[in-house]
């Protein structure tokens, strides 16, 4: 057997290890920092810059792909601020840090004042709960992505002992993003802006417990993986977000509410919800709906005698009062704040009397 000598194989070696490392295939792509431009939209798609992993589709409902915009339209719709980066989390909603904000006087903007208005919600016609976290996850992981291309002090508004409940979006994405990217954070005390202080990153993340706030795990029917939860409290659209559904504060859509009632003569009706079983007087069973036809609250069966105003109270921020007539033929009157107007008016319609009842709809400001 012929036998090759040792410079022989070396050489050989040596012209393969040269081929191999010239391909074109085996051109590496260095990424100077978490944060470094990809110009290849297909390497883009592939490259997640922030840290932490979106939540991705939470619930079996909804579409398989998510129904939001993606990682590029994110971009294309992102405005730069010209100020600082404010972010928030764990404080109830997002009013004391959009109030901080604008108190820089300087540009400065929480997430959403990078986006045109309404960018951050479910949108109009509703988008699929079952993504809507998932969006949010990869819009605040971009805005920290820009926060550190900025490479400037951000502020994050909270509580002073930076207690953050470990599934939000703060602890999972933009946080872990920032650090790595070595961005000074300047934690801002929610109650009191002229308390403020490096943010502590040797903190355990902990649960936050919202006295009289119920927990997340439902949104909209959806049953929620307790990991994952938004920077604002409970699961639904930040509610302190002015293009949020409903409006700012309000448990309710306002807008043009309407109010159902079904009057009982006399001797009608069932045991009366007010703890009267006796039957001497009208009775009314009223549902108030909002803007968008939700329910808002009622009363059943409730005792009206005649002239006696049934107060109402529901989401609407003022009770509303409806006051059955003496006889059976009389309009029913009803008053909600500043407003009065009677069955017989021409907001109302109502039917005749079938099986001992009649039943009225009217329509009013709310």
């Amino acid at each position: 057997m012929r036998r090759h000598s040792n410079s022989t194989v070396f050489n050989l070696l040596i012209l393969c290890l040269g081929i191999f490392l010239s391909a074109d295939y085996f051109q590496p792509t260095v990424l100077a920092s978490p944060i470094a431009e990809v110009n290849s939209l297909e390497l883009r798609d592939l490259v997640k810059r922030y840290s932490g992993t979106p939540s991705g589709k939470l619930g079996n409902g909804g579409p398989a792909d998510s129904d939001y915009p993606s990682d590029d339209e994110i971009n294309q719709a992102y405005t730069a601020p010209s100020g600082p980066f404010v972010f928030y989390s764990g404080i109830g909603s997002s009013e004391e840090p959009y109030e901080f904000a604008k108190s820089l006087d300087n540009g400065a903007v929480i997430l959403r004042g990078a986006f045109t208005k309404g960018y951050i919600t479910q949108g109009s016609p509703k988008k699929s709960k079952e993504w809507f976290q998932d969006f949010l996850d990869r819009v605040s992981g971009f805005y920290a992505d820009k926060a550190i291309e900025a490479g400037n002090t951000v502020y994050f508004v909270g509580r002073f002992d930076a207690s953050v409940a470990a599934c939000s979006v703060w602890s999972r994405i933009e946080l872990p993003t920032l650090t790595a990217g070595g961005i000074k954070i300047t934690l801002v005390d929610y109650s009191n802006f002229d308390n403020k202080k490096d943010y502590p990153l040797d903190l355990p993340n902990s649960p936050i417990d919202y006295p009289g706030i119920p927990p997340r795990e439902v949104h909209g029917g959806l049953v929620r993986r307790q990991d994952y939860c938004f920077d604002w409290q409970g699961d639904h659209e930040d509610p302190a977000d002015p293009d949020s559904d409903p409006q700012i504060g309000l448990d309710y859509y306002p807008g043009n509410c309407g109010v159902h009632l079904q009057q009982y003569q006399k001797s009608e009706g069932q045991a009366t919800s007010n703890g009267n079983g006796a039957t001497s007087h009208y009775r009314f069973t009223i549902q108030l709906k909002d803007d968008q036809q939700e329910d808002m609250g009622g009363v059943d069966y409730y005792d009206a005698p005649g002239g006696q105003g049934v107060d109402v109270t529901s989401a609407l921020p003022l009770v509303f009062i409806a006051t059955a007539g003496n006889v059976d033929d009389d309009p029913v009157s009803f008053a909600y704040g500043s407003q009065s107007w009677k069955s017989s008016d021409g907001q109302c319609s109502v039917g005749g009397y079938d099986k001992g009842s009649r039943q009225m709809d009217c329509g009013f400001s709310c």
